[in-house]
């Protein structure tokens, strides 16, 4: 991306958000957001490895891999996430708009955070449809970062999104009758703005909205790579590529008999020495297992 380019699509999103609803302290022309983190950066993930923070110069010298760009209208439900984190700097993640007023995304994200804002209609960063505050964020009760469990949230817009069904559209949620399929071998799609590996130092979000499709693979294979990999967990390979630092809530979909729906959230990936190595299969919330607790917490209503 032109460094120009990314200043000012950055400058215009942090701008607009300001104007919703960020504390009047921050001065968009004092944040620099080639210095924006994936989750992995921030000093708060960091900080449970016993790890020090990163400096705005090291930020800027470490910057969906194995992707293709979305259109506008290829993935109409995806989200972006942008956390603002006040001084210990402002990070991304993706996330899945599941009706006109919530959106689903990794807890890990959100867990702790009080000022998010969602990115809609934003396949191209440098040409975003709508920017909408989040008025509550409602974690998994039972999320374990340490154990990579329940990792799920439920962000609350401030304002219904603006459905048109072409570039903004809810994605379809599983049935209960879904619930039973372990979904073992079907093609899924995994769609974010995180990380591509094409560069070094690629900025967080990237501009282009991506898209990878892959096998689900079966849990007992997926252990091989995770041990503590348990049902309420679903892997998808990543031979053709996958999800990497900043796709953190990303959609992941399949397609039955022409009908698109929602069969995993993005948790955790295998970051190796060279960045988001293929091989390891990516590993997501199953949202099969959580349909009672979605439905009980929002207004969608999950069908038999």
């Amino acid at each position: 991306m032109n460094p120009l380019l990314r200043v000012t699509l950055l400058g215009v999103l942090l701008t607009a958000v300001l104007a919703i609803e960020s504390p009047a302290e921050l001065d968009p022309k004092s944040i620099d957001w080639s210095t924006v983190r994936t989750l992995q950066e921030t000093s708060k993930f960091r900080a449970k490895f016993g790890l020090p923070p990163l400096s705005d110069d090291e930020i800027r010298s470490s910057r969906i891999s194995g992707g293709t760009i979305a259109t506008p209208t290829d993935i109409p439900w995806a989200a972006g996430v942008l956390i603002h984190g006040g001084t210990s700097g402002h990070s991304f993640c993706s996330g899945v708009l599941i009706s006109a007023r919530f959106v689903l995304t990794a807890a890990n994200c959100v867990s702790g955070e009080s000022t998010v804002t969602v990115a809609l209609n934003a396949a191209n960063m440098a040409n975003i449809g709508y920017l909408i505050s989040v008025s509550n964020i409602l974690i998994h009760p039972n999320f374990s970062w340490l154990l990579g469990r329940d990792d799920l949230a439920i962000l609350t817009l401030s304002r219904d999104a603006p459905i048109d069904n072409v570039t903004i559209r809810p994605v379809l949620m599983p049935r209960r009758s879904d619930a039973q399929k372990s979904f073992n071998d079907w093609m899924a799609t995994t769609a974010g703005w995180g990380n591509t590996g094409n560069r070094d130092d690629e900025p967080i979000p990237t501009q282009f909205l991506q898209w990878a499709m892959d096998t689900v693979t079966s849990n007992l294979v997926c252990q091989l790579s995770y041990t503590w990999v348990r049902s309420t967990h679903i892997c998808v390979s990543t031979d053709n590529g996958g999800p990497c630092n900043g796709d953190e809530g990303a959609p992941v979909t399949v397609r039955e008999a022409g009908r698109i729906f929602l069969i995993g959230l993005h948790s955790f990936h295998y970051s190796g020495i060279r960045g988001c190595d293929r091989g390891r299969s990516a590993v997501n919330t199953r949202i099969t297992e959580y349909l009672d607790w979605i439905e009980q917490n929002s207004d969608v209503v999950i069908q038999p």
